[in-house]
């Protein structure tokens, strides 16, 4: 038994190993109902791009960025998504539509010229000028979910009280080793994840570092090297934590990269601040999985099961050492996601099984050690039969729907117009809401998010927090607006438009 476990064991700590937060960001398209580019603009109504912690947008104004609350759960995280996946698509324009897969449709040179200029986020210019040009447009408009996931912080404590306090100088070294080692464990099997998740089988607009001879479909562009991946030459690796940020200091010293943003890692380490330093001194927060294509098959585009496997896998990761030689084994994982991200969708290697079958059987007994429930080993069940049959995965499942012509355009096209006829049949201001609150409440909630006020729901209160400024609600209270949610609130916080301000 590892001293972690050991730890865990003899303190009773292993309720908390299921008790981490998430926070799920996503980033799609707004497209014309034709496939084109939208050139509307940005919704006035959602003031701030800049300070708003849930509505933004990224390389250009179409481009929308949205970010849940971090919260226990997968459900609750999902639902959170779903409630801001609402409340955008209630914005649109009566012919736009959200894309929903990671891999825009072709546009015409007119429209991926207008997607590269198409940025008024003035105090983000410098960057979005160095990226297209380092990068391209094509490149820069993939999309994706990132995961954010934060071990247990009283975990984390007991953990550094009851023994590796030894171990380590600082409680922040401690952070950094034990996120570390998690962040390795994934990039160990990142290859597994690109094959169950990938959903990236064909190029719309094809970045200009593509080889020649690459054939189509292939399992998923956006998790190769030709994807959401740094330069050939640039990349950083993941031998230790000390030597990680060695590079990075070095890269962004020489001007290599813009900033510590420029790293495309498929993990990434977050601190309190924006800074390698502030990592250094005061330990990592929470880890930034950013490896996962749109899943256009889930309404929240990234499924519960993705979800809980990866959770299960996490919590399997903190309590296993890492392989022998992790460098090596690093170096050919890296050589595997390639492998598979590029391979046929309806085709696996021979060594794919093999490799994961233990570490699916070692995933099922943590799950039972630890009593976790149901939808766990479900996630499991789907992963083995996806490991027995390549068209499960959501790769696999696309190819049914590659035109003639080699693009998923109508597939995309009636996906997102299904989407948008659902969500406008929804009778709550916000569905996933329904029976935790009033409706009144939940027209509150929607103005909170578009003016940029933070938002809290517990079990008995409504949280709204802007700064320093805090009101409470309870959360069964029905309220009678007589000048509507919006202004009640400009009311009770009419310091919003001079905070939550573009120009601030």
């Amino acid at each position: 038994m590892s001293k972690l476990s050991q730890i865990i064991a003899e303190n009773e700590l292993s309720s908390l190993l299921t008790k981490n937060y998430m926070g799920l960001e996503l980033e799609e398209h707004r497209l014309l109902k034709d496939g084109r580019i939208s050139r509307y603009p940005y919704p006035a109504e959602f003031l701030s791009r800049r300070h708003n912690p849930y509505l933004k947008t990224d390389f250009a104004d179409n481009m929308l960025e949205i970010s849940g609350t971090p919260t226990l759960g997968t459900d609750a995280n999902l639902a959170n998504l779903e409630m801001l996946q609402q409340l955008v698509t209630d914005h649109l324009q009566a012919d736009e539509i959200i894309w929903p897969l990671s891999i825009a449709p072709a546009f015409s040179k007119d429209d991926l010229d207008f997607a590269g200029s198409f940025n008024t986020r003035f105090w983000m210019a410098e960057y979005h000028d160095y990226l297209q040009q380092k990068y391209g447009t094509a490149r820069e408009i993939f999309t994706g979910v990132h995961v954010n996931y934060s071990i247990n912080q009283t975990l984390v404590q007991s953990l550094w009280d009851f023994g590796f306090n030894e171990d380590f100088a600082t409680l922040a070294d401690f952070k950094n080793a034990l996120n570390f080692k998690l962040a390795q464990r994934f990039v160990l099997w990142r290859w597994l994840f690109t094959y169950f998740f990938g959903a990236s089988p064909i190029a719309g607009n094809l970045p200009s570092n593509l080889p020649r001879d690459l054939r189509f479909p292939v399992r998923s562009l956006r998790s190769s090297s030709y994807g959401y991946a740094n330069q050939k030459g640039e990349e950083i690796t993941y031998d230790s934590f000390e030597e990680q940020l060695a590079q990075l200091k070095e890269r962004i010293d020489q001007h290599q990269f813009f900033s510590m943003h420029e790293f495309y890692g498929p993990v990434r380490l977050k601190g309190r601040g924006d800074s390698l330093a502030d990592l250094q001194k005061n330990g990592t927060e929470r880890l930034e999985f950013r490896s996962f294509d749109l899943d256009p098959f889930a309404p929240a585009r990234v499924s519960p099961a993705a979800l809980n496997f990866l959770e299960l896998f996490l919590i399997n990761a903190l309590l296993q050492p890492l392989p022998e030689k992790p460098a090596e084994q690093l170096k050919l994982a890296v050589q595997r996601n390639e492998q598979i991200a590029l391979q046929h969708p309806a085709e696996v290697f021979a060594w794919v099984k093999p490799l994961a079958a233990p570490l699916i059987k070692q995933l099922r007994a943590t799950a039972a050690q630890l009593d976790l429930p149901d939808k766990y080993a479900k996630s499991l069940d789907l992963a083995e039969q996806r490991l027995e049959n390549p068209k499960l995965t959501l790769s696999g499942q696309l190819l049914d729907h590659i035109s003639p012509q080699g693009d998923l355009l109508e597939f995309g096209l009636t996906t997102a117009l299904a989407d948008r006829k659902r969500i406008a049949e929804y009778t709550e201001p916000l569905a996933a809401l329904k029976g935790k609150c009033s409706a009144s409440l939940q027209s509150l909630i929607r103005q909170a998010v578009e003016l940029g006020i933070k938002v809290r729901l517990d079990q008995r209160h409504l949280h709204l927090q802007l700064k320093e400024h805090e009101e409470i609600f309870p959360i069964h209270v029905t309220f009678d607006y007589q000048i509507g949610p919006r202004e009640y609130l400009l009311s009770l916080f009419p310091e919003v438009l001079k905070i939550n301000n573009d120009q601030q």
